[in-house]
């Protein structure tokens, strides 16, 4: 039923967002949501998104936060958004199914403890009548339009002068080689590149905190991440945007946006308890 997780791009979008940007108009990019929806939409406010205007998410829109499904909600349904998959949405395609949920197998006690029961939980929510019942059938039919949805996002997004990815690329790969499960998933090869993944592009990711990237340190929680590694222009080879929203200690707890126009860094802190 649902898409195969195929090497996508998607060249509509692509197009619209490089046609933006020529025109001057911004192009927002945003770390990890994970649930925190509160937290994405004071962020949006902060931006000042126009009509003209576009925000990017980098995947991993849900788990762990209290209200994935007003999360994925509004990216699905806001004009000017768009987002890439990232591996908690193929985790919620694989194994958010009535079936799966009555199984119980290692795969999804894999998701749920990596945050899918926050996400159930909040499906759940959103489909209980005011005296607390669920209307299970009505709430199957809308995840499994969400889980379509998700499965047909694009993996990357390349444009003129940026790569937009969940995770990241394998250095030494051709890109035309290069697997979802690089796209969605990679760390320790990708953060270490000596030299650009592309020459011509710098890469805009997510997936991992920022905290645990090269050069950064406990006093760097909260912080966007930029390589040191940088192309011919001038320009960092990657800039990490996952700035760890949703961890539970006395650090920075912030959701980070990068202007593609400008250059420009907002960090929101966290609205949600």
């Amino acid at each position: 039923m649902f898409g195969r997780w195929q090497n996508m791009r998607d060249h509509a979008l692509e197009e619209c967002l490089q046609e933006a940007l020529d025109d001057g108009h911004d192009v927002w990019v945003v770390g990890d949501v994970h649930g925190f929806h509160q937290t994405m939409m004071r962020l949006v406010g902060v931006l000042d998104v126009t009509p003209n205007d576009w925000v990017v998410f980098l995947g991993d829109l849900i788990d762990r936060g209290p209200n994935s499904y007003g999360v994925v909600q509004a990216v699905r349904t806001t004009p000017n958004f768009a987002t890439v998959q990232g591996n908690h949405e193929t985790m919620m395609v694989a194994h958010f199914d009535p079936q799966q949920l009555r199984d119980q197998n290692s795969d999804l006690m894999l998701w749920m403890h990596n945050g899918g029961d926050t996400t159930v939980q909040s499906y759940a929510d959103a489909f209980r009548s005011q005296d607390g019942a669920l209307d299970g059938k009505e709430m199957a039919v809308h995840v499994d339009g969400v889980r379509e949805w998700m499965s047909n996002l694009p993996t990357h997004i390349v444009l003129d002068q940026w790569r937009l990815v969940h995770a990241g690329y394998r250095p030494g790969v051709a890109f035309c080689e290069q697997t979802n499960e690089d796209r969605l998933w990679i760390r320790g090869p990708f953060h270490n590149a000596q030299a650009p993944i592309d020459p011509q592009r710098t890469v805009v990711f997510g997936h991992t905190p920022t905290v645990a990237l090269p050069g950064f340190t406990k006093q760097d929680w909260g912080r966007a991440w930029f390589s040191q590694v940088e192309l011919a222009d001038g320009r960092s080879a990657a800039v990490g945007l996952d700035t760890c929203l949703y961890h539970k200690g006395v650090e920075a707890k912030h959701l980070t946006a990068m202007n593609l126009q400008t250059g420009e860094v907002v960090h929101q802190c966290r609205v949600e308890p």
